[in-house]
């Protein structure tokens, strides 16, 4: 957390949370208010349009295309949108009226991923809806072809490209780790 100081650069006072910010004698402005909300990173960020964080963490030089070719295709197709809105809705009542991260759904989900049958259920569904709906929003083949190769190696088989790593780690390789 910055703090303006009238002259020179801001400060980072030691130990003040927002909340004695909030409180202090010369509280936030809206500008700082305006600037620290660009300083929260959740997975994902609504700005005007939504950024999400996790694409620029996956593995490879063309490791986004896949999660970038899903989102768009279950936000831009109509059918596809519906299904994965049908699909999540009973999650999202799993998850009650806590906010991430405090609901028993965001603890599955990071605890256990797709190794939790609801969740895998649901990706393998959404998957699926995104893939038949690529090609109605004007996909590549190869970006159709990439997204099919993911959902195989991994969705299917209830894994993540972490597991990919865990295996190297751990010098394991199997006909499940295998592409």
């Amino acid at each position: 957390m910055c703090v303006r100081e009238p002259e020179g650069p801001w400060g980072v006072p030691e130990g003040m949370s927002f909340r004695d910010w909030i409180r202090s004698e010369a509280p936030p402005g809206r500008e700082d208010l305006d600037y620290h909300l660009t300083t929260l990173f959740p997975p994902v960020r609504p700005r005007g349009h939504l950024e999400l964080r996790m694409i620029d963490a996956q593995p490879g030089d063309d490791g986004w295309i896949v999660p970038l070719a899903v989102t768009a295709a279950l936000f831009d197709d109509a059918e596809a949108a519906e299904t994965a809105y049908r699909t999540v809705k009973p999650l999202a009542e799993r998850a009650g009226s806590l906010p991430a991260p405090c609901n028993p759904l965001w603890d599955t989900a990071a605890r256990s991923g797709l190794t939790d049958p609801d969740l895998h259920e649901a990706a393998v569904t959404c998957f699926a809806a995104a893939a038949e709906a690529l090609p109605r929003i004007g996909a590549s083949a190869e970006v159709q072809g990439a997204v099919a190769e993911f959902a195989d190696r991994y969705v299917a088989r209830g894994r993540c490209p972490a597991d990919d790593l865990l295996s190297q780690f751990h010098g394991r390789t199997s006909a499940h780790d295998r592409p």
